[in-house]
């Protein structure tokens, strides 16, 4: 059995409870019932229940629809570049999402409380930005929410940096429904076009008894003309739901999906013509990458008096044919809630099956298939102490086929000093289960580029990977115009799981060899528990409504890591900014036209740990974007914008990525 408190930890945790006892005696008075302000945000993500952004027990932030419509983000990864603590790695083909300096592999995602998940069918982390290709089109949102910081103790593996919730929108009791095209043209002409489509419809079959919902989306970006720029990325999708109201206290939905992602990488546009050698040079072909995922889920929610339930089954097969890999997961969820005085009371079990085929096997070819399964059983209670005054403590335990029982808890207190002032701090941990290839000791998984392979072994002597985390945060808000906001965040990382040589050529040939007579590679290495890390930072936000027309938003976001052991203890872990400045400037210049712009700054990226070396980081850079959105009638609308206004090139050869210049947005929603 695992646990993942530490000294520290239990410090804070012992700060909470004393806090408990002496709050109630510094309370001023309850908060006004017509308080508006954007902390009145109904969220569900933080504590399996809905309840008020500052009222729930972990930090987080909401993307409404509202938001949604009069900006004009393009899609779920373009909203998320405004959130603190949020970072969009990597560029070109490959960005990710990674939340307070972890990787973007420990960002857990969820569409509509469900997981999406399909890293196992890229191995080496190739076409990382694939995972964001399977969210639903901005029209069938109703809001996203971010929560930064572990939550395994209601989520499980996965959620150690922190969990993103996209909520789509429920069927309407009328109909209703959405077309919106755009484009968005390059200024240079060696930047791919991009192109994209989405609708959204839904309503009522039999009132009061049945309802369907229907959206959909195709895109295109056509490829760049210079080396590891943008491939061709063609993506389409589709998804129906019915819900089903038999009686006044029960609900079930029914959901089925399907997404296809291709890209296409050609020679002479962003690939070399050739690949050159000791032997001299090869004629390089084009390289295409097709994934595809289907998705079905039955949802069953119930409402027992005073006790509510939420229950599912979901599975979604993700294909990987180019690499001739397939995974099913599987996973079933039971979620229950009730008030018990003063306790709100949640409470569940899970349980996850994940079976993989990959043909892949550098090491021993005849073993092709890998599963797992694991349970878990969870609970969180939430006791309102003192009307000013409520304290969370969470409990998990995580049953997984291969290691074993981890225990993952959770303790949390929000405080509302006063009618403006509240403090939240708490204490919680998270753990990742290694990958299905990962503990295996007869898989070798190829890696290395083009050219002389190399492998990576198995090991299965692996144990998770752990963290626990300490914020505390203050949020001041005038309930008039100004909202402000500071968090301090450690987190100490711990098991992380790392590459050690075992075998390196130095000249790159295949004289390395994990048995007699294979094949031979370039450097062979074994996956090991080595590392030990912290990272921590400060996130602050403030808003301010300058007038009834005129609103800033911004914030700010130091992050710091260190690795505690290992080869290069003393030296940063992964390859984040250390400062992030985001700010937006709305202005409803009347009811029909609004005017925005946006600075996105991040900051000199730390000196980073790739695989089984450090390398430098990479220059600072700023963006700046501006737009406006009109409203032609009740049900049409348009939107402009010239993104990177100062055309800001960021290339592989100075940021290891790449993002555009300036180029032009135009979009036309049209609903009824």
């Amino acid at each position: 059995m695992n646990t993942s408190l530490s000294h520290s930890g239990w410090r804070l945790s012992t700060a909470c409870l004393a806090l408990s006892t002496v709050i109630p005696i510094a309370y001023a008075q309850p908060k006004p019932d017509n308080a508006v302000s954007q902390l009145q945000h109904v969220v569900v993500t933080a504590s399996g229940f809905e309840q008020l952004v500052e009222d729930a027990p972990a930090s987080i932030s909401v993307i409404p629809r509202e938001e949604l419509q009069k900006k004009a983000y393009r899609d779920v990864t373009d909203a998320l570049r405004d959130v603190p603590g949020v970072v969009i790695t990597g560029g070109g083909s490959s960005s990710d999402i990674s939340i307070r300096g972890m990787a973007a592999g420990y960002t857990l995602i969820l569409i509509d409380g469900k997981r999406v998940n399909s890293r196992e069918t890229r191995p080496n982390s190739d076409n990382a930005g694939i995972e964001q290709g399977w969210m639903p089109p901005i029209e069938a949102i109703d809001r996203i929410e971010v929560v930064r910081g572990p939550m395994s103790s209601l989520y499980g593996s996965e959620a150690m940096g922190g969990v993103i919730n996209i909520i789509t929108r429920k069927v309407a009791d009328t109909w209703t429904g959405s077309l919106r095209t755009e484009a968005t043209l390059q200024q240079h002409s060696d930047s791919g076009n991009s192109y994209q489509g989405n609708f959204y419809v839904a309503g009522p079959i039999k009132e009061n008894r049945l309802g369907v919902q229907i959206s959909g989306q195709k895109t295109r970006r056509n490829e760049d003309d210079f080396l590891q720029g943008f491939s061709k990325q063609d993506t389409q999708s589709g998804t129906i739901k019915f819900t089903l109201t038999p009686s006044q206290n029960h609900d079930l939905i029914a959901e089925v999906g399907r997404t296809e992602q291709k890209r296409i990488s050609t020679p002479g546009h962003t690939m070399a013509l050739e690949t050159c050698g000791r032997n001299g040079c090869t004629p390089n072909e084009a390289s295409e990458s097709h994934y595809t995922r289907d998705s079905y889920a039955l949802t069953h929610k119930g409402r027992y008096g005073n006790l509510q339930s939420e229950s599912f089954i979901q599975q979604d097969r993700n294909k990987n044919p180019g690499r001739n890999m397939f995974i099913k997961n599987t996973e079933l969820n039971s979620q229950w809630n009730t008030l018990l005085g003063d306790h709100h009371v949640t409470f569940g079990a899970q349980y996850l099956s994940e079976k993989l085929e990959d043909h892949g096997n550098q090491y021993k070819p005849e073993v092709s298939d890998l599963s797992r399964y694991q349970w878990a059983a969870y609970a969180e209670d939430e006791w309102e102490i003192h009307p000013s005054f409520s304290l969370t403590t969470g409990l998990r335990l995580t049953h997984d086929e291969n290691y074993g029982n981890h225990w993952t808890p959770r303790l949390y207190g929000v405080w509302h000093a006063n009618d403006e002032l509240s403090v939240k701090a708490g204490v919680s941990t998270g753990f990742k289960a290694p990958s299905l290839r990962a503990a295996v000791a007869d898989w070798g998984q190829i890696t290395g580029g083009g050219g002389v392979p190399a492998v990576i072994v198995g090991n299965p002597n692996l144990k998770p990977e752990k963290s626990i985390s300490q914020e505390i945060g203050f949020i001041w808000d005038n309930r008039e115009n100004l909202n402000l906001g500071l968090t301090f965040f450690n987190t100490q990382f711990k098991d992380k799981i790392s590459e050690v040589r075992r075998c390196t050529d130095p000249d790159g040939l295949a004289t390395c060899h994990v048995v007699p007579g294979d094949q031979g590679y370039k450097f062979i290495s074994d996956r090991v528990n080595v590392d030990k890390a912290v990272m921590r930072g400060i996130e602050a936000v403030a808003s301010w409504s300058i007038t009834d027309d005129l609103q800033l938003s911004s914030n700010y976001t130091f992050t710091h890591s260190k690795q505690k052991s290992g080869d290069f203890a003393g030296r940063p872990l992964n390859k984040m900014p250390k400062h992030m400045f985001n700010s937006t400037l709305d202005w409803d210049y009347s009811p029909e036209l609004n005017v925005w712009t946006r600075v996105n700054f991040r900051g000199k990226s730390s000196d980073y740990l790739s695989r089984t070396a450090m390398r430098e980081g990479t220059p600072s850079f700023t963006f700046v974007d501006m737009g406006l959105g009109y409203k032609i009638s009740k049900h049409t609308n348009v939107g402009v914008g010239i993104y990177n206004v100062f055309d800001k090139r960021v290339t592989t050869e100075t940021h290891e990525a790449v993002y555009d210049g300036r180029r032009y947005w135009a979009q036309l929603t049209m609903g009824f």
